[in-house]
Formats: C-alpha cells, sequence, structure tokens
C-alpha cells in the first residue's frame, strides 16, 4: 500500500546536503518519512517530531527501503519512540513540570531566600497557565502575561526570570523541545538611586522615631530592609552586628558605628526585633518601607529604602575604603560594589583629586 506525502516543500537541508523534497510521493509512501536526492541517490529520514535549540524539526537518518528488514525495524522503533514521546509530552502540564522542577538541583541549591521569592513566582505561573499543557506554551503567552503586568515592571521581569528558568530546566530534563521564552527582553527598571544628601541628613534626625532609627539602621549597615528587620538586639554583642543576609545567606559581623550605637541607646530595648510597629508588633519589610516612603513623599522626595545602600558604600568609598573592605560591610560582590562606584560625586571627586596633585611635588 502506498500513502502520498503532501504536496509541499520542506525549507530544511540534510547531512549530505541536500533538500528535503516533499513534491514528490516516496516509494513507501510512509507517514513521517521524507525523502532527499543527493547525486542521483535516494536518502530516507525519520520526522522524529522534536525540535533542536533553535526550533528547527530534528530528522533521523533511515536505512535505505531497499533493505525492508532494517528500514522496517528502525521505522518502527523510531515511530514508538515518536509516539511515547508524544503520549508523554500531552500529560506533562505547566503544574506538573513545575512540581518536578521543585524536586530538581536547580531549585533545590537555591538560597532559602531566592527559594522564597521563586515559590512566589512559580504559584503565580501555575495560577495563570498550570493546566497548560507544558510543550504547547508558546512565545506569544509569556509576553501576553508580561505585558499584563506592565504596571509592576520589577514583578513582571521576576515572573519573566523565573518561567524561564524553569523551561531552561525542563529542556534541558527533554520535557519541553522549545523555549517560550527565547528573545523576550525584560522591562527597562529605574535604578534604585542614592538619597539626596540633605534628605538623608534630614532623616538622619526625624522626630518621627521609627523613621530615624530605621534610616540609621540601613544606612550604617548598608543592609537590605528585610534583613534590618530581623535584627534583634541580641544580635548586638561587644559593639558587633552579627547577621546573616536572608537573600544570599552570608553571615557577617559588622563593627557598629559610633552613630548607629548612640541611636541604639537612645531606643527603649524589648525581646524581638529591634524595629517595632506602633503596638509594638514586629515590623515587616513591607510596612516598614511604606512608612519611609511616606515619610520621604510628606518632603517632595521620591524614594526607596534601598537607595541608603548606595548611600553607604558610596560613603565607605569616599572615605577612602577600598572595595574590598566595603564589601566585607555590604556583604556585596567585589563587581558590584565597583559598578555602585560610578555614582559617587563626580564633583567632589574631582576637588579632592585636584587637591592631591596640587599637593603633590613634581
Amino acid at each position: 500500500m502506498s500513502i502520498g506525502l503532501p504536496a509541499f516543500v520542506l525549507p530544511m537541508t540534510g547531512a549530505r546536503g541536500a533538500r528535503f523534497t516533499m513534491g514528490r510521493k516516496s516509494r513507501a509512501g510512509v507517514p513521517y518519512v521524507k525523502t532527499s536526492t543527493s547525486k542521483g541517490k535516494r536518502y530516507w529520514y525519520f520526522d522524529t517530531g522534536t525540535l533542536d535549540a533553535r526550533g528547527k524539526k530534528v530528522f533521523a537518518a533511515l536505512p535505505d527501503i531497499a533493505d525492508k528488514a532494517a528500514f522496517g525495524a528502525a521505522y518502527s522503533a523510531m515511530m514508538g519512540h515518536r509516539t511515547r514521546r508524544s503520549n508523554a509530552a500531552a500529560v506533562i502540564t505547566v503544574a506538573s513540570m513545575i512540581g518536578l522542577y521543585r524536586k530538581g538541583r536547580d531549585y533545590t541549591n537555591l538560597s532559602d531566600g531566592s527559594q522564597r521569592t521563586y515559590d512566589i513566582y512559580l504559584n503565580e505561573l501555575e495560577r495563570l497557565m498550570g493546566m497548560a499543557p507544558a510543550a504547547e506554551v508558546t512565545r506569544a503567552d509569556v509576553v501576553l502575561m508580561v505585558d499584563k503586568r506592565a504596571d509592576k515592571p520589577g514583578a513582571a521581569n521576576m515572573l519573566l526570570k523565573v518561567t524561564r528558568a524553569l523551561f531552561k530546566w525542563a529542556r534541558g530534563r527533554g520535557h519541553v523541545t522549545v523555549d517560550p521564552c527565547a528573545d523576550i527582553d525584560l522591562n527597562e527598571l529605574g535604578e534604585h538611586l542614592p538619597w539626596p544628601e540633605a534628605l538623608l541628613v534630614q532623616a538622619l534626625a526625624a522626630e518621627d522615631e521609627r523613621v530615624c532609627l530605621a534610616v540609621h539602621l540601613l544606612y550604617y549597615t548598608a543592609q537590605r530592609i528585610g534583613d534590618v528587620c530581623s535584627l534583634k538586639f541580641s544580635d548586638i554583642r561587644d559593639g558587633k552586628i552579627h547577621l546573616k543576609q536572608q537573600k544570599t545567606e552570608k553571615e557577617l559581623e559588622i563593627p557598629a558605628h559610633t552613630r548607629l550605637q548612640a541611636q541604639l541607646n537612645r531606643t527603649p530595648r524589648q525581646i524581638g526585633p529591634i524595629i517595632i510597629g506602633a503596638d509594638g508588633s514586629a515590623m515587616n519589610a513591607k510596612a516598614l518601607r511604606r512608612i519611609i516612603q511616606m515619610w520621604a513623599k510628606d518632603r517632595g522626595a521620591k524614594i526607596v529604602p534601598h537607595g541608603l545602600r548606595k548611600n553607604a558604600v558610596i560613603a565607605l568609598l569616599e572615605a577612602g575604603c577600598t572595595v574590598a573592605q566595603t564589601a566585607s560591610i555590604s556583604g556585596q560582590t567585589l563587581q558590584l560594589v565597583e559598578y555602585y562606584s560610578r555614582q559617587r560625586d563626580q564633583r567632589k571627586l574631582a576637588a579632592d583629586a585636584m587637591r592631591i596633585w596640587e599637593g603633590h611635588k613634581a
């Protein structure tokens, strides 16, 4: 029995440089079998049903059809693999793939803080398209998902990053063959700028005791707001602040700046976090961030508390600290400290440089 092949030409090139021709009927007329001719000789290829890294169909060479036994055995084996793969792909939903991902090393090797962040966006992804077959998620699906969060570009970027990590892992494990996140750009974000110096001075002397204390801790430790919210009086021993960064799990011992220590000495001691709410309970980062931003807004400034980390890094560098010394306090990489150093006050640096130059005897 002969089954004719579809009458169109597949724009691909075989391993021997021949074009796959689908305008002619193959001699066998077998489903998923394509033929090519090179130098007068016909070759046979099986459409595996998979795509390569560029999204191109993958074909596997078959024996010459004249050798019916060899051709039939190879064809049966390849058809069996294709059928099993199709059936497996049909049952792997995005939700089930997320479940498998959470058991793998790509996820379990993340720090506790990173896992918590990933969980937020994995749960969001599961809510949005958990029942969709993972192999059928398209680039358009991901673009639409990200664009719908354009009003929150930071969250949209994290959703895209986590989705990209998930599908990269899935491709490596053979659960899917296509990357639906390919060539999707992240949203552009305004950097967390350092606070204006005048605003920082006001905050360090603020009448609002909670703002004053929080800014002292953020500025003089160069830490993230979540780590500052977790600090307890018991973490300060022998004039040193002991903390473990939530995001990196890096353990730091930071000498308490004299001005920070003076502020802490004025703060009533209690068991639990140093920064507490009006009702005496612990404050989370979101609540404290809102209080600080409202305080700044009343003074005509739009800031984020994280900007104080840059203020601290810049102050350390301008005081003459090396990049390594600065990184030992902030807990950042040397590369990130180097990057922050570019935001130092150019006019102040130029004035200092000129004084050094003029004082140098040629």
